[in-house]
């Protein structure tokens, strides 16, 4: 199945030359959950806020088919 994914902040540093607002469209196994989204595109769902089609989800949550997912990252510093 395919998934759209936009990420917001440090998260999108990990793909050098995407664009802000732009969408990855990701190809991951039926019935995947947010952790394994996360595994396929190599970064950490650790100190990130996650939605699927507007709602905020868990790393359990397993996706559908076609699901549109925001990543924003947490800022840190000081």
């Amino acid at each position: 199945m395919k998934v759209k994914v936009k990420l917001f902040g440090t998260a999108s540093l990990r793909f050098p030359g995407y664009k802000s607002g732009e969408a990855i469209e990701v190809e991951i196994p039926d019935c995947a959950k947010i952790r394994d989204l996360f595994a396929n595109l190599e970064i950490s769902i650790q100190g990130s806020i996650v939605t699927a089609d507007g709602h905020v989800v868990e790393a359990d949550d397993i996706l559908a088919d076609g699901t549109s997912v925001h990543v924003f990252s947490l800022l840190y510093g000081g």
